[in-house]
């Protein structure tokens, strides 16, 4: 049976020292008195010093001469070049390739060097590491190759990895479904703003702590939801629906919210939001923003007045995944294609099934059993982990 992948001889030429104009061109020109083919280019320049590599295929008999020209041009342009020539197995068909993005205010050695050490017990191999984003944080992405891994089992070995080290990184594909439509689902309450609706609203009735202890106790996992819902509820019965205006102007959208959405919608993506919280105080909020999906609980009101219940179906933890299906169908995207952010117990569901799913400033138990989390308070940095460049 024949080799699918023959050994090819190739050379790495690596040339570094002060940047000047015709660097390339120099190279090139040596280059092209023989019969090589560039499979790889990449040029870096940090303050002034540049960094180029070539990755060429070419006859191994013409290897001596090559690099007695390079050794000559070395001597010309007065920088270093340093010449690696190497028999190896071309690129096996069943790897994949993988991006893997680091955010952070900083990053420390440390925790790159684990991220790296956990790609190499997986098998896999890093082959470009470059910065993609300085604003609002810092974000590395490195290009790797995982040999017969499926992404959701490389997501959740770094996800180790990040939550030990105390970072923040996501892994996704390194191919053109990256830039593909994308719908992106994200919780409300202490997602896409700051604030618990149900906290905001229990204050105008005298019972906030009674309430946001249910509530912490529901985000964390510690109740069940819709049980939990129900109690809280029935705490607001008797208070005017004036109180809904009230409420919705206390409202704050997380920062970096209306960056996400009006990018996200440029890129050509969807944007929907799915909530435990009432859609008689946030629709408004939602039909501003543009969001394209929304679904959340709604409060029962009776001659003007909250009847400590809510109509219609109750949306948990359940109806949040359940949400994400019925979105991704109706936009014709593959559940592949979703992106899941949310920071409570009851976003989980919807946080695993999603190609990407991001527990954004979460409760401890989420954030160990998501995929990605994300620690800075700004929501555009899920921008940087689905390799949208804001800017450098």
């Amino acid at each position: 049976m024949p080799n699918k992948n023959p050994p090819a001889f190739t050379g790495l030429i690596l040339v570094s020292g002060e940047d000047r104009p015709g660097i390339t061109q120099s190279l090139m020109k040596v280059l092209s008195q023989f019969s090589v083919s560039v499979i790889d280019v990449e040029q870096l320049t940090i303050r002034d010093r540049l960094l180029l590599t070539v990755l060429i295929t070419l006859d191994e008999s013409h290897a001596e001469a090559v690099a007695a020209d390079l050794n000559i041009l070395q001597e010309e342009i007065g920088l270093d070049i340093a010449i690696d020539f190497v028999h190896h197995e071309q690129m096996n068909e069943n790897s994949e390739l993988l991006n893997v993005v680091i955010i952070g205010e900083s990053i420390k050695p440390i925790g790159l060097a684990a991220v790296a050490d956990e790609i190499g017990r997986l098998g896999g191999n890093i082959i470009a590491i470059r910065r993609t984003a300085t604003t609002p944080v810092l974000a590395i992405e490195l290009n790797i190759k995982i040999p017969n891994k499926s992404i959701k089992e490389v997501q959740r070995s770094l996800a180790i990895v990040a939550i030990t080290n105390r970072i923040d990184l996501a892994v996704e594909p390194s191919s053109r479904a990256r830039e593909a439509k994308r719908l992106v689902l994200l919780d409300m309450d202490s997602t896409l703003i700051e604030q618990e609706v149900i906290d905001l609203i229990a204050k105008h009735a005298g019972k906030h702590d009674q309430v946001s202890q249910i509530t912490e106790s529901a985000m964390a996992g510690e109740l069940d939801f819709t049980q939990a819902l129900s109690a809280r509820v029935a705490l607001l019965a008797g208070l005017d629906q004036s109180v809904i205006e009230l409420v919705r102007k206390e409202i704050t959208l997380t920062n970096g919210a209306k960056k996400l959405i009006d990018t996200l919608h440029k890129q050509g993506h969807k944007v929907g939001v799915v909530s435990g919280g009432f859609l008689d105080v946030i629709e408004p909020i939602l039909k501003d923003l543009k969001i394209d999906f929304y679904r959340a609980n709604k409060l029962e009101i009776v001659n003007g007045k909250l009847t400590g219940k809510t109509e219609g179906e109750i949306i948990d933890r359940i109806a949040k995944y359940n949400s994400l299906l019925d979105f991704a169908k109706i936009e014709g995207v593959d559940l592949s294609q979703t992106v899941a952010i949310g920071d409570g117990a009851n976003d989980l569901d919807m946080i695993e099934a999603a190609g990407l799913g991001i527990a954004f400033n979460a409760k401890p138990k989420v954030a160990a059993a998501a995929a990605t989390t994300i620690s800075t308070l700004d929501l555009s940095a899920v921008l940087l982990l689905m390799g949208i460049q804001t800017n450098l």
